[in-house]
């Protein structure tokens, strides 16, 4: 019989947390450094846990809000004061009223900053990402395969939901890949930073279009007109389509133009396309705006979607 783990096991409350600590200076030297704060900057750091990139970063700016659940890890930073203007919020960031957050230092836009726990990324960028226009930048550390697709072009196999999801708010740059050594406990997957420098607004703001997004790439191996024929009839997102291909050669730019038609995937549209989409498609009758966010595979299977690569590859074919 396995014997039960002890309540006060450590791992399990890494697990609950997410919490894989960087432990290579040249990296947080490398992440402060892309950071860049100036010294009247105000710095948000997200799950600072025990402070590698906390202490880099306060002593180069006015004042740093550092956003942390963990109670020995907000113990740990209030025994620092040494490090400069540590501003202490104990947390959820999953949770956190951002707007209220914002209303610490009003009027002052902050660079946000946070090694995302993986189990908990996409609730954190969920809750973060509407509030963008009102930051300098977001630099968030994820799981590699993760920041391809924050950051993933359309016609590409890596564009998805989430780059969809990120692009209708900010511009994506992937800045560095690090390795699991430089963190403990050792993850199993490669990590990535990523800079997300907002638009001035949301390309569109309704609700409803992030559902429009997720219901076209429900099912990524699919035709777009299949995808969203149970909400739409296929003639009209056929036609819509097609509108959307003429509209794309009339812009031409002399580069090569990818044709949009009635056989094209959701990873053929643009993120501006997605949105002339919804325009003319208008909401999916029958489904309400998500309260929650969306798993947007911000996890350690990777897979896009519902299903794993491997079934994708198999409808495909």
């Amino acid at each position: 019989m396995r014997r039960p783990e002890p309540e006060n096991d450590d791992r399990k409350k890494r697990w609950k947390f997410g919490q894989n600590f960087l432990i290579d200076e040249t990296v947080v030297r490398q992440i402060a450094e892309d950071v860049g704060p100036r010294k009247n900057d105000w710095v948000i750091e997200i799950g600072p846990g025990a402070g590698a990139i906390t202490r880099r970063l306060a002593a180069e700016c006015a004042k740093l809000t550092a956003i942390e659940i963990d109670p020995k890890w907000i113990e740990h930073l209030r025994k620092h004061p040494q490090w400069g203007n540590l501003d202490i919020v104990q947390a959820d960031a999953t949770r956190v009223d951002v707007e209220e957050l914002l209303q610490r230092e009003p009027g002052k836009k902050p660079l946000v900053v946070g090694n995302l726990p993986y189990n908990r990324a996409a609730p954190i960028l969920f809750r973060f990402l509407p509030f963008i226009h009102r930051f300098q930048s977001m630099n968030i550390m994820v799981q590699y395969e993760v920041g391809k697709r924050i950051c993933a072009k359309p016609h590409t196999r890596n564009f998805g939901f989430l780059s969809v999801f990120i692009q209708n708010h900010a511009t994506a740059e992937l800045l560095q890949k690090i390795g699991q050594d430089a963190f403990r406990p050792r993850p199993k997957v490669m990590s990535a930073t990523v800079r997300l420098t907002p638009l001035a607004a949301p390309k569109i703001s309704d609700p409803m279009f992030l559902r429009f997004v997720e219901i076209a790439f429900s099912q990524k191996r699919k035709k777009l007109s299949n995808s969203l024929m149970p909400f739409y009839r296929k003639e009209k997102v056929e036609e819509v389509l097609h509108a959307l291909n003429d509209a794309a050669k009339d812009m031409g730019d002399g580069e090569e133009t990818i044709v949009i038609g009635e056989n094209s995937r959701a990873e053929d549209l643009s993120v501006d396309q997605f949105v002339e989409a919804f325009k003319l498609l208008g909401p999916p009758p029958g489904v309400l705006p998500r309260a929650i966010a969306p798993s947007m595979g911000l996890d350690d299977t990777i897979g896009d979607g519902d299903g794993s690569e491997e079934a994708e590859e198999a409808e495909e074919e």
